[in-house]
């Protein structure tokens, strides 16, 4: 005697007969409602609307992000965002408060996909395109367009790229671009802020990029690019901090003016950038401590202090050293 089949039983065979298999590799992430642009102070991530818990993120001057969902709370405006953390290199979702940042329609940028079409291989590999993570930014370029800046991170390639898009006619085109290293002994920029230093609308970015360049020789540079034509360019760079620990001096020997100590053998320089406005320019102003030691001793035999403010030259801000 043959018995039914029961009903779970043929539904299933339905299925996987006559509707398509949905894989996870195959779900592409919901289109934004919109971008918001970040185009004042820094803004905290919360994790829920209000003023609750923040996620330690922040979303810098210049940020572009994707919106998902709005709410209103305790009279102010709320965004759903997602953004990818620079220092972690991880995808971060929570909600800013919008307040004054600018809330622009969802085809007013083209989704990661397109991008990484117009940037060409390896990315237009499936593979790495599922692993490849963007952060955006604008960057004013006085009264033209401004430039898409994106930072192009994928996990499985040993090179992160900065790229700048110009809005062409019918879509967004790659131009200045810039290899990141990623390796035991480099990372990529830990964050990302877009300020107008110079006072002319033509915006500036600055990075925080960990180095390395030993087993006792890392530190962290603050770094001022802007963007001439079709290249990248530097324009001011100095150390956060600085551990040259990898060889030592037999004695002390302390440098005049006190910036050449920086990088020294056995020298362990940190300090802070602050900015200054003289006319229009906002000059950088370093502000730190050069610490002097010896193989196996633990504790500094002396130091120096230095305060430099660093003026624009017409085409970069003087050098700290």
């Amino acid at each position: 005697m043959r018995h039914p089949r029961p009903p779970v039983i043929l539904f299933s065979i339905f299925c996987l007969h006559f509707l398509p298999v949905v894989r996870g590799e195959d779900r592409s992430p919901p289109a934004p409602l919109g971008w918001i642009h970040i185009n004042d102070n820094a803004h905290e991530l919360f994790s829920r609307p209000g003023r609750h818990k923040a996620t330690g993120a922040k979303l810098a001057a210049g940020t572009l992000c994707p919106v998902f969902k709005t709410t209103e709370k305790d009279r102010a405006k709320w965004v759903q965002v997602r953004l990818l953390d620079l220092a972690s290199v991880s995808p971060q979702t929570g909600w800013v408060e919008a307040g004054h940042a600018e809330i622009l329609p969802p085809d007013a940028y083209p989704q990661d996909s397109a991008l990484l079409t117009q940037i060409g291989a390896p990315y237009i590999d499936d593979f790495a395109a599922q692993h490849t993570q963007i952060a955006r930014f604008l960057l004013r370029q006085g009264a033209g367009q401004a430039l898409l800046l994106c930072y192009v991170f994928c996990s499985r390639l040993p090179v992160a790229k900065l790229v700048a898009f110009r809005r062409g006619e019918r879509k967004f085109l790659p131009g200045a671009s810039l290899d990141f290293p990623i390796s035991e002994l480099h990372a990529g920029p830990h964050s990302l802020e877009v300020r107008d230093l110079l006072g002319d609308a033509h915006d500036c970015f600055i990075t925080h990029e960990p180095f390395r360049e030993g087993p006792e020789t890392r530190g962290m540079n603050f770094v001022i690019r802007g963007i001439e034509g079709n290249e990248f360019r530097t324009l001011w760079q100095a150390p956060l901090e600085f551990r040259s620990l990898t060889e030592f001096r037999s004695k002390l020997q302390i440098l005049d003016p006190p910036e050449k100590n920086i990088a020294a053998p056995g020298t362990v320089t940190t300090g802070e950038v602050t900015f200054r406005l003289q006319g229009s320019v906002q000059e950088p102003v370093w502000k730190g401590k050069i610490e002097f030691f010896f193989f196996g001793r633990e504790a500094a035999a002396d130091s120096v202090s230095l305060e430099k403010a660093c003026p624009w030259n017409g085409t970069e801000f003087a050098p700290l050293r």
